[in-house]
Formats: C-alpha cells, sequence, structure tokens
C-alpha cells in the first residue's frame, strides 16, 4: 500500500509538472492562414516540434534523419487531425549542442533572397542542408539551428516575422515570408536560438521525459 502511495505521489508530481511547463506554456504565435504551429512537446529526451500545413496534401508518409545530426529525424505525414498535411522535427538535444559545422560560410534563403531577421540577410559560418522532401532546408549554426520550407504561395507581397517566447524568454524566431511577385513563393521560416537548450527547466523536463518514454509532453 506505501508504495502505492508513493507512486501516486510521483505521478501527480510528474503530471503537475507536465502541465505547468508545457501544455499550458505553448509559445503564443500568430495565425498564419494555411498553417499551425510550430507545437512543441517533448517525448523520451527530444524535443518535438509538429508543424501543421493546412493547405498541403500528402498522402503517403516518410520519416528521414536530418543531416548533420545522429539522432535526430524529419517526418512528414498526413494530418488527420486538421487534413492537410504535417511535418514533425525530431530533435535531439545533444545533436543540436555539438553540433561542429566547421569554419561554415555565409547563407541566404536557397532562392537567393536574404534570411529575415538577420543581419544583412545572410547568416555567416553557418551550413545550409537542402534536401529533396518538400524542398527542405536546415540551418545549422554556433548559436541558431533553424529550417526553411518552402510553401509557392502567392500572399501578395505580405509577411511577417516574430519573437517565440516561453517562460518570458526569446528561444527563436518564426516567419512568414512573403512571395516577392517574381517567381518566389510565401516559405515558413524557424530558428531556434541553441543556447535555451541548456535551460535548467527544459533539461529537468528532458530527463523526465527519458524516464517515462511513453508519455508526450
Amino acid at each position: 500500500m506505501r508504495k502505492y502511495l508513493i507512486k501516486l505521489k510521483l505521478l501527480f508530481l510528474m503530471l503537475t509538472l507536465v502541465f505547468a511547463t508545457s501544455c499550458n506554456n505553448q509559445p503564443k504565435l500568430p495565425e498564419i492562414p494555411g498553417i499551425k504551429g510550430p507545437l512543441f512537446n517533448l517525448s523520451n529526451g527530444q524535443v518535438i516540434l509538429t508543424v501543421k500545413l493546412l493547405k498541403a496534401n500528402i498522402s503517403i508518409g516518410t520519416k528521414l534523419p536530418i543531416p548533420k545530426t545522429n539522432n535526430s529525424f524529419v517526418e512528414v505525414a498526413p494530418n488527420v487531425e486538421d487534413g492537410g498535411s504535417m511535418i514533425v522535427f525530431y530533435l535531439d538535444v545533444e545533436d543540436l549542442k555539438t553540433l561542429d559545422i566547421g569554419i561554415g560560410e555565409g547563407n541566404t534563403l536557397p532562392d537567393g533572397r536574404p534570411i529575415p531577421g538577420i543581419p544583412g540577410g545572410t547568416l555567416e559560418g553557418s551550413l545550409r542542408a537542402d534536401t529533396e522532401l518538400m524542398d527542405l532546408s536546415f540551418y545549422f549554426h554556433k548559436k541558431l539551428f533553424g529550417f526553411f520550407i518552402p510553401l509557392g504561395w502567392d500572399t501578395n507581397g505580405l509577411g511577417g516575422y516574430w519573437n517565440v517566447m516561453i517562460d518570458n524568454k526569446n528561444i527563436g524566431m518564426l516567419g512568414a515570408v512573403a512571395s516577392d511577385g517574381q517567381g518566389h513563393g510565401a516559405g515558413l521560416l524557424f530558428f531556434l536560438r541553441l543556447e535555451q537548450l541548456k535551460n535548467k527547466r527544459l533539461q529537468k523536463m528532458i530527463r523526465l521525459s527519458k524516464q517515462n518514454p511513453h508519455l508526450i509532453f
């Protein structure tokens, strides 16, 4: 009976921590037509970042390793709940903290346009990995990890960029890149500030998720 009560107390403590730091702590983000997210969760020691693309229809899903990482993956699948498709990034924190890209170089968006939110539009000392999976591109930098998803939509030149805040801390930037009327369509841009992966609260949650691999926080 005593063991049962101890387990019950641990479960209550775990649920309290989870709901205090996860469910009620999703970042406040703008409404972008056709897009939901990014949404943040934790599972088995990984940060799960989900982007729902309500206008993109993919009938068959796939899961592939993220370039330059050992235990991080990206998955594209049909979105049964909302319709359209979704892209899910499974990010291993240790992977991102120990990335070695060498000297790197200056990188813009894959189509040559400047990267919003980056001084001069070029991310210096970085590596960009372009993939064939929805033409998704990854950015690796000593301070940033990011991705760009070209959507091809015509937004009549309208776009926007927002800081992503969790616990009143700036963890990165979300950008809806505008179409430019010159053959370049809209896209979704996200950058994560790697220093935030060292956050003590996040590290505690990651340890908790490893101890309970069957739960999604």
